[in-house]
């Protein structure tokens, strides 16, 4: 009987640090394509609902060579990204991974859509952090690979 009293204090006590911490992110990210050529820029931004839940978006600008050669030839796109992530609680290093749904807009082959799985690192230095982010898109079958800086507040 003890013993579950003290897991149930236990269970309240991290609960309650997870509801206690609604903030916003915003920041810059560019990255490479791995086993492509190609590179992409973006704008962030996540709406935390707790310490351990987040809602966010990007929107950037992405551009990759085609067949993977350095040509004239590019394939120049503007992804917007819908995201829902999930925070590890470790306290120096922030992992978290997420799902999201693309919308795509390409220059030359029109608007599609593609779900993309994440996961990263915030690297906390007071209202500052660095970001580390590895992304896949799905339908595309592209992975990236990003750092950035960012502000939370």
């Amino acid at each position: 009987m003890k013993r579950s009293i003290l897991t149930l204090f236990a269970l309240l006590s991290m609960v309650t640090g997870a509801i206690a911490s609604d903030s916003i992110a915003l920041g810059l990210r560019a990255g490479t394509t791995v086993g492509q050529t190609g590179n992409y820029t973006e704008v962030f931004g996540d709406l935390f609902l707790n310490r351990l839940v987040s809602i966010g978006g990007t929107v950037g600008y992405s551009m990759i060579d085609k067949d993977n050669k350095r040509t004239f030839k590019r394939d120049e796109a503007l992804p917007i990204i819908a995201l829902f992530k999930v925070h590890a609680p470790i306290p120096f290093v922030k992992p978290y991974a997420g799902l999201g749904q693309a919308l795509i807009f390409h220059d030359h082959r029109g608007t599609k859509g593609s779900v993309v799985g994440l996961a990263g690192l915030n690297f906390p230095i007071g209202p500052i952090f660095l970001n580390a982010e590895y992304r896949r898109q799905f339908d595309d079958k592209l992975d990236f690979m990003a750092g950035g800086v960012g502000v939370s507040f």
